[in-house]
């Protein structure tokens, strides 16, 4: 391949995000640490991984500019499946500075930056939220699928993010 088509091939690559989010001292809340320990070993240069304990605005830069955002956090609802659904901006919520939901924070991103990534939010089953460093079954389980979740939001047919 020459110097050219591979300069060409790689600027083609967009930015992508991965956005954990979680306390690693509340059982299955930290199910978005594993995952992003596994995404970040893809080795992937135009991802980036990041694990937070709570979504700040302070995210808003490195959301900015990203081209595809993915926000992996531990459900506590009753459903026992993983959930993905792209988010779109909430204007009438405000982001404090001790944290926020997905859409608020793309609002914000969108306020300040004038822009915002195309976004999806995967929500992982488990429902154990006590204090401890253990995952729930499900939760354990559902790593696996959730990094399938995200190659497929990467791979979605007619974008070219990897």
């Amino acid at each position: 391949m020459s110097c050219h088509l591979a300069a060409t091939l790689k600027s083609l690559r967009r930015a992508i995000l991965v956005v954990a989010y979680g306390s690693p001292l509340h059982s299955h809340d930290a199910v978005g640490q594993q995952v992003v320990t596994e995404v970040a070993a893809w080795g992937m240069p135009n991802m980036k991984a990041i694990a937070v304990h709570h979504l700040t605005p302070d995210l808003a830069e490195p959301l900015s500019m990203a081209d595809l955002a993915i926000f992996v956090d531990a459900s506590t609802s009753a459903a026992q499946e993983i959930q993905v659904r792209p988010i779109g901006l909430d204007n009438s919520a405000i982001a404090t500075g001790h944290g926020c939901e997905p859409q608020v924070l793309l609002a914000k991103t969108q306020t300040v930056y004038g822009y915002h990534p195309q976004s999806w939010w995967v929500m992982v089953p488990g429902g154990n939220v006590e204090p401890g460093e253990v995952h729930s079954p499900v939760a354990e389980q559902c790593v696996e699928t959730v990094l399938q979740e995200i190659e497929q939001l990467i791979h979605q047919p007619g974008q070219t993010y990897a």
